[in-house]
This record gives structure tokens, sequence and C-alpha cells, in this order.
């Protein structure tokens, strides 16, 4: 990945999302964050979704499903 992002550069939009994702996955795994389960099902296979990429702690934790499904209406 080292060599591919030499070449191929992240607009400042993907640099925020991506600093957000990798924000909130390290405070995940420290413990900092909870896994939840989804918000509109319960299932406990959730992921974070991040409605404000400048706010990379606040989460709604969605299934996979409805997690598409939010990103298909948007």
């Amino acid at each position: 990945m080292r060599e591919y992002r030499k070449t191929h550069k992240l607009t400042p939009e993907q640099r925020l999302r991506d600093n957000a994702r990798s924000y909130a996955g390290a405070y995940k795994r420290r413990g900092k964050i909870a896994q939840k389960p989804c918000e509109t099902c319960g299932s406990d296979n959730s992921q974070m979704h991040h409605p404000d990429y400048s706010k990379p702690l606040l989460v709604v934790w969605l299934c996979r499903e409805h997690h598409m499904e939010l990103h298909r209406a948007t």
C-alpha cells in the first residue's frame, strides 16, 4: 500500500474519511469504543458508520444490510 500511495494520492475528502475510520478503529481496538448491536434491527454483527467524518468518534452501529441500505439512499 505504501508504494501504491506514492503514485495514487488521496483527495482531501478521502484523507478525512480514511483518518476518521482509522481513528475510530484504533479506539475500538483499545476498548475505548464498544461495539453495539445494529440500531435498526438489533443484530450483534454490526459495523461502524460515520454520519459526520469531522467527528471520528461519533459512530452509528449498523448491520451490513442496513449500512448498505443507508449508503444507497444517500
